[in-house]
């Protein structure tokens, strides 16, 4: 009977946010469901979650993510150990992935990496070519004789500020299959797995990037029809048919909304709304008649510092938001430089 030993590499697309079912779940029902007792290994086992805080000069330095965050609520899924992490890239992965293999010593590698690579401009094609050979060499190194099965990069919906990622997502997807199959060997086979082809962000995305219920099995089906065909002479292919519709996770809005003096600002803090995947910051002079203007991006934390002119009085609100799905914000609270206060009338809820 066939026992795969599988070790799962990726991004926030295999990690997953808190409140996700995640690909890697459904790719482990699917064995289930065949009655392969496929083991999952890897140093990590939960969802990512957002850090307290980010350090100055975000987003162009980033805090780690949690990587113990909960998964769907009502599921059962104790073989969820991964090798994926959000933010990761290929080129940090490269150097990484002999130890990690030498650790859990897998049988074969699901790698799902390169978005980030690209789209952060970290390399163009040729370099993340080059590091998927650099990839390979280090775990053959720990693991002579592992299967891989590697995926190309999926598109995303339109980024007004990386109008070139579409174009050098597709020139690293069409030399792809050949470097791998140049790396291929008898002892230890490469699969590619074509993702680009069918995944669609408009519908298998809830934030045009990160898959949705339906978009993780869609990303499930590609990796286990690719190892029906190459490691079991096609009778795991995968039959659960893909749901044409997604199940969103519900998020509730924020509380606790707090304003404490910090440094020669303030300090904003709110307790964390499980499934977020960021908050968005209504801020108001109350002096000047406008009315509360929303922060250009959402706070990737459950915090963020301001310095707001002294001598000013403000109001401010948190919502809650998973890709385009906004609670409504918090109470208002009203604070003046050195002077938190709670609105009258309006408590934080």
């Amino acid at each position: 009977m066939l026992r795969p030993t599988i070790m799962i590499v990726g991004d926030s697309i295999s990690q997953g946010l808190e409140g996700d079912y995640t690909w890697r779940y459904r790719l482990a029902r699917h064995f289930d469901a065949h009655g392969v007792a496929a083991r999952f290994v890897g140093p990590w086992t939960g969802t990512a979650t957002l850090p307290v805080r980010q350090p100055p000069g975000y987003p162009a330095r980033a805090a780690e993510p949690g990587c113990e965050g909960r998964y769907r609520p009502g599921i059962h899924f104790p073989g969820s150990r991964h090798y994926a992490r959000w933010g990761r890239l290929l080129a940090e992965a490269k150097d990484g992935i002999g130890a990690a293999v030498a650790a859990h010593r897998p049988e074969y590698l699901m790698v799902g990496l390169g978005f980030n690579d690209l789209a952060w401009g970290v390399s163009g094609p040729g370099r993340l070519l080059d590091d998927v050979g650099t990839f390979v060499r280090e775990a053959r190194a720990a693991g002579p004789r592992l299967r891989f099965l590697v995926a190309d990069i999926v598109h995303r919906t339109p980024l007004g500020h990386s109008p070139d990622l579409p174009r050098v997502t597709a020139s690293y997807n069409e030399r792809l299959p050949g470097l791998l199959h140049r790396l291929s060997t008898n002892s230890s086979p490469i699969v590619p797995v074509g993702l680009a082809g069918v995944y669609d962000p408009r519908h298998d995305a809830y934030d045009g990037l990160h898959p949705n219920s339906a978009g993780e099995f869609t990303i499930a089906k590609a990796f286990a029809d690719a190892f029906s065909a190459a490691f079991a002479g096609g009778r795991l292919d995968f039959a659960v048919p893909i749901p044409r519709t997604p199940d969103p996770l519900p998020i509730r809005p924020p509380r606790g909304l707090t304003v404490r003096p910090y440094g020669r600002g303030v300090r904003i803090s709110w307790t964390p709304v499980f499934g977020a995947s960021g908050y968005w910051l209504h801020l108001r002079d109350t002096g000047s008649g406008e009315p509360f203007r929303r922060s250009e991006l959402p706070v990737a934390a459950t915090s963020c510092d301001l310095s707001p002119e002294p001598g000013r009085a403000y109001e401010v609100a948190v919502s809650a938001a998973r890709g385009p799905q906004e609670t409504v914000p918090t109470g208002p609270v009203a604070f003046a430089l050195g002077a938190p206060l709670l609105a009258a009338g309006l408590p934080s809820s």
